[in-house]
């Protein structure tokens, strides 16, 4: 049981990380210099920054969903929350490159931060129900694509399988195709 919760508790995590990165980043190569595991070697990434980027695709997001004044209370309890947590993210990817060198302290801080982003992914999540309860269906489907950030929004023809002709990421793959 106790295994059970703990590989459902990494999976929560691993979506969270992965669907906050793609919220926080939006378009553009390597989401803005960020891979899976924090900012790449030799990539500036600081707080400031990253709250930045975060207020900006929320303004966009805000602009997109073109809110009704009922929902504006459902809106700003989302974004607070979302914008408190990438700030919170920020600073907790700062204290991980901190604790570089000390391997028992840096594991240690791996389990509070992956317990903090489990709390917050689940405290985001009722607020973006409460808030997609109050769109419309053109609005939620905006939302959605949103979320689910600008890869997964272009449709057939942007990436692997059937009628891909290009690879994962912006351009061409490896399939050498025009």
């Amino acid at each position: 049981m106790q295994a059970k919760r703990s590989v459902l508790t990494f999976t929560l995590v691993s979506l969270f990380a992965a669907a906050s990165a793609a919220f926080a980043y939006g378009p553009g190569p390597h989401g803005g210099g960020m891979g899976m595991m924090g900012p790449r070697a030799g990539a500036p990434q600081d707080a400031a920054q990253h709250a930045e980027r975060v207020k900006a695709r929320l303004s966009g997001l805000k602009d997109a969903l073109k809110l009704q004044p009922g929902q504006l209370d459902a809106w700003s309890a989302y974004e607070a929350k979302v914008q408190s947590e990438a700030q919170a993210g920020a600073q907790m990817r700062q204290g991980m490159l901190e604790q570089r060198g000390d391997a028992q302290a840096m594991a240690d801080y791996r389990v509070t931060m992956l317990k903090h982003k489990a709390q917050a992914a689940e405290e985001i999540n009722v607020l973006r129900k409460a808030l997609a309860a109050t769109l419309t269906a053109e609005q939620k489907a905006t939302f959605d694509q949103y979320a689910m950030g600008p890869r997964f929004a272009r449709g057939p023809g942007h990436g692997p399988g059937p009628g891909g002709g290009r690879g994962p990421g912006y351009g061409r793959g490896c399939t050498g195709a025009a």
